[in-house]
């Protein structure tokens, strides 16, 4: 028997996971200094979703390196170390998502629930991966080229994070299921 603190833990992580993924939706990038904003608000979302896990993970340790390629795009560089930045960016981006994915897939167990987070997240990261991949390709091709490997890049980040954020609500509300069928919520 899972004890009720735990489920609201849970679904509190899932909340706040949540919060951080919907963060992520929203392209601020046309905006000036907009986008740091944003990348604040997403690590203190994913810290916070960290505060109501107890175990360990290398998560934090992940979303420090995130911060510091940050704060590394603040300074003048070429096209070539921000094309590789963007790069190395995106894949610290997939080990902190697959990080949280582990823990997500621990609920699920824990909840026999829909089982499904480690088929969805093999997709996420082989298609992280294709991302990445085609990036590095950018700075070899002409400009109109280049916006369209990024936009087709970044439709598909879109899509995978959408179809993410859905599977965490349905865990939220199968946690929830079981929480009403026990006990009534507040």
């Amino acid at each position: 028997m899972i004890v009720m603190d735990e489920k609201y833990r849970h679904l509190e992580f899932l909340k706040w996971l949540s919060i951080a993924l919907c963060l992520k939706l929203v392209l601020l990038n046309i905006v000036p200094f907009a986008f740091y904003i944003q990348q604040f608000l997403f690590y203190s979302a994913l810290f916070k979703s960290l505060s109501y896990f107890k175990g360990k993970t290398l998560a934090k340790n992940l979303i420090f390196i995130d911060i510091g390629l940050l704060f590394v795009n603040l300074l003048p560089i070429n096209i070539v170390i921000s094309t590789w930045q963007l790069v190395i960016t995106v894949i610290v981006e997939i080990f902190i998502i697959l990080e949280f994915g582990k823990i997500v897939a621990e609920i699920e167990r824990q909840y026999k629930a829909l089982q499904t987070t480690s088929r969805i997240l093999t997709i996420y990261q082989w298609l992280v991966l294709g991302v990445a991949a085609g990036w590095t390709f950018i700075m070899n091709v002409d400009y109109f080229s280049m916006i369209i490997f990024v936009s087709i890049g970044a439709i598909l980040l879109f899509i995978a994070n959408v179809r993410l954020l859905f599977h965490l609500q349905r865990i939220r509300k199968s946690i929830k299921f079981t929480m009403k069928s026990r006990i009534p919520l507040k």
